[in-house]
């Protein structure tokens, strides 16, 4: 079982194992729990309990359902709010990290102050959870063939949860399953396709079933043959795929105006929610969704997209990921794990760059933003192993780069690249990372080792161990190790570990140790899951790591001023610790240093190293603008958090949800006082600077 349901003192922790997710709430006094069939329960859960108490605490406001017995609404808290119910049999659902329920046989209290939800009774209180693990049910195996493809990319959408407009919610489309290459096709069949009565017909090349496999997995579409890309579905309709933006831009458009207006529709369904995104739909469109609500997805699809997406575009949520994939028989295999996300996928699109160029537009565009560096720091010491500390040209990178590449703006939070070369500020797709994080083994710890490889480098490393892990409620073990030799490195990478952040200096060729070099492309095995590695050109390192093992990283693709590096190094150390995962860390921090731009990813993007408080990754943007001080909440993507998700803002009188990831609401203030008075996270970005609440001074 993965879910654990147990008290520590006046604490409930509810621990799901696979996921390193763990949901915390207070109770009055020190209670005892026992266990019982989670049948009371109307969803299905993992693991269920009675708790000898009265009364929990979350420390967090979130969205809460209250439901009678029979799984009907009853009641929904805003964020100030409280109901009180007679006695009778309450569900009350908690959106947190590990999917919470309270039942309730008794009289019921649910209060929020924006702060805290505390759930009081007179009755029995029973708690339940639910883990959002959710492997690949199994194995497709497929031909390159594009007629055999278009069949195993149909089969991708038998892990909806639902056909409704629901599938809109990241949890309940599920993860697709995982596709290999063979010498024939073989689709078991558990895997049928969902069948929701459309089709979607492309000509038998490569290029287009790729594109479209995103928006036949949404729809629970078939892949057909056909001389014209389009829709098709029952009742008659049809609509184009080969728009005026051309056939991959418009099936991008086409799921992305989905999507939306879904998430609008499923507002007069299950969760009757008040959503942003609905009023500010409203405004341009006359749709009547309680009417769609109900309609077959045919229908839906023709009321849809008789309207222009220029008309909403600026209605659609930033989207999470969008991936450009050669259209190459191996590359199918990526496919699941970009599907997980609802990429959009189109054909590779950039131009080669040089390791000079990224340098340079990295200054400038660290410049651009309106921070700009000390000029003595740009010509210091890098973190090359064949320059000397003392070294100050150090510019020009030595021995071999990758090849690098500049691929056009997506707009996306993260841009995948599954082609040759390696992106500048996106992300190498790694079929051996996605896999390898199928295979992690959880741990009863977080387990984070700080290798600091140079004397020079101590300020980065200082600040690494004193802020991982300053978390007393999840446990934690943090090990820090200093100057290592290549057989003690060798030790430290194949030990079973979730996070490595490395120090040092790096070559293409090694990680440099006082006794010479340790290539990790010779390693038999890698235990460390995930990796940030502030050396000079650490690609290929990183990707060495992934191939024996590890599940993602953060690497640099050329030398990097030791100045800037231990900058980024120190806010990627906050981002992580705060829950963060890999690539919305490194959004946020190579923001804060000249060399920001020489940063990549590899692999998966979103593993994290401590579990957030909440879903989704949120930092508070504070400007000054005159005589005021003006708040926005940005919420990143994690692996909680996908498109389609929902958030709501924790100040200001907003009390409407809004599309996540993406940026969910902005307030002004008239002092900075009130500001941070009125903020609940514990994380800010001041005038682009980085800084704890804490450290605030009013």
């Amino acid at each position: 079982m993965s879910i654990d349901i147990a008290t520590r003192g006046t604490s409930l922790h509810v621990t799901d194992s696979i996921e390193q997710r763990q949901c915390v709430v207070r109770m009055p006094e020190p209670a005892d729990v026992e266990t019982i069939d989670g049948d009371r329960f109307y969803f299905p859960v993992d693991a269920a309990a009675r708790i000898d108490t009265g009364s929990i605490t979350l420390g967090s406001y979130v969205a809460t359902f209250i439901r009678n017995g029979d799984g009907d609404v009853v009641a929904q808290l805003d964020r100030t709010d409280e109901v009180n119910l007679d006695p009778g049999e309450y569900l009350i659902e908690l959106e947190q990290p590990v999917k919470l329920y309270v039942r309730i046989e008794g009289s019921l209290h649910v209060d929020t102050n924006g702060m805290t939800t505390t759930v009081s009774t007179d009755g029995d209180l029973f708690v339940a959870g639910r883990s959002r693990h959710n492997h690949p049910a199994g194995t497709i195996t497929t031909t390159g063939e594009p007629r055999d493809m278009m069949r195993a990319v149909s089969a991708m959408s038998s892990s909806l949860k639902t056909t409704s407009v629901e599938r809109s919610y990241p949890t309940l489309r599920g993860h697709p399953p995982e596709i290999e290459l063979g010498d024939e096709l073989d689709v078991p069949e558990s895997m049928a396709p969902a069948d929701a009565g459309v089709r979607i017909e492309v000509p038998p090349r490569l290029r287009f079933v790729y594109a479209v496999a995103p928006l036949a997995f949404y729809l629970g579409a078939e892949v057909v043959p056909g001389t014209v890309p389009r829709l098709v579905g029952k009742d008659g309709f049809t609509h184009r795929l080969d728009g005026p933006g051309g056939f991959e831009e418009t099936v991008a458009q086409t799921l992305k105006q989905t999507l939306l207006f879904d998430c609008v529709a499923r507002t007069e369904g299950f969760y009757r929610i008040e959503l942003a995104e609905r009023d500010d739909v409203d405004a341009l469109v006359d749709l009547d969704w309680a009417d769609l609500y109900d309609r077959s997805l045919s229908e839906q699809l023709d009321a849809y997209l008789t309207v222009p997406f220029e008309r909403i575009a600026d209605c659609v949520p930033k989207w999470k990921t969008a991936g450009y994939v050669a259209p190459e028989p191996e590359n199918a295999e990526l496919l699941p794990y970009l599907l997980e996300d609802l990429a959009t996928i189109k054909t590779p699109a950039g131009e080669a760059t040089t390791a000079e160029q990224v340098q340079t537009d990295s200054l400038f565009d660290f410049a651009r933003a309106g921070s700009g560096p000390d000029v003595t720091a740009l010509t210091g010491a890098t973190r090359s192993s064949t320059r000397s500390m003392g070294d100050e040209r150090a510019q020009t990178p030595q021995g071999s780069l990758p090849d690098l590449v500049k691929p056009e703006p997506t707009g996306a939070f993260e841009t995948v690249w599954a082609d040759d070369g390696v992106p500048v500020g996106g992300i190498k797709a790694s079929i051996d990372g996605y896999r390898n994080g199928l295979e992690h083994t959880p741990s009863q710890e977080i387990g984070v080792t700080v290798v600091v490889n140079d004397e020079g480098m101590t300020e980065e490393g200082d600040v690494a161990e004193e802020v991982y892990g300053d978390d007393t409620e999840f446990p934690f073990d943090l090990r820090v190790y200093r100057n290592l030799t290549t057989d003690r490195l060798s030790a430290v990478l194949e030990t079973e570990r979730e996070f490595l952040h490395y120090i040092g200096h790096v070559e293409s060729d090694g990680f440099q140790c006082s006794d010479g070099r340790l290539d990790a492309r010779e390693l038999d095995f890698v235990g460390v899951d995930a990796f940030f590695l502030n050396g000079c050109a650490s690609y290929d390192q990183g990707m060495a790591l992934l191939e024996n093992g590890a599940v993602g990283g953060v690497v640099t693709l050329t030398e990097v001023v030791n100045s800037g590096a231990t900058r980024v190094g120190e806010a990627m150390v906050k981002l992580l610790n705060h829950g963060f995962p890999l690539h919305s860390a490194l959004s946020v921090a190579s923001q804060q240093s000249f060399v920001g731009g020489q940063y990549s990813v590899v692999g998966d993007g979103d593993v994290d190293v401590v579990q957030g408080e909440s879903i989704g990754a949120t930092i508070t943007d504070i400007e000054q603008s005159g005589d005021e001080y003006v708040a926005r909440v940005q919420v990143y993507p994690d692996g909680d958090l996908g498109t389609g998700g929902m958030a709501s803002i924790n100040i200001g009188g907003d009390n409407r949800h809004h599309l996540a990831p993406g940026i969910i609401g902005e307030v002004r203030y008239s002092d900075l006082e009130s500001l941070l008075d009125d903020t609940e996270e514990d994380l800010a970005r001041y005038n682009g600077e980085i800084k704890w609440l804490s450290d605030f001074s009013t």
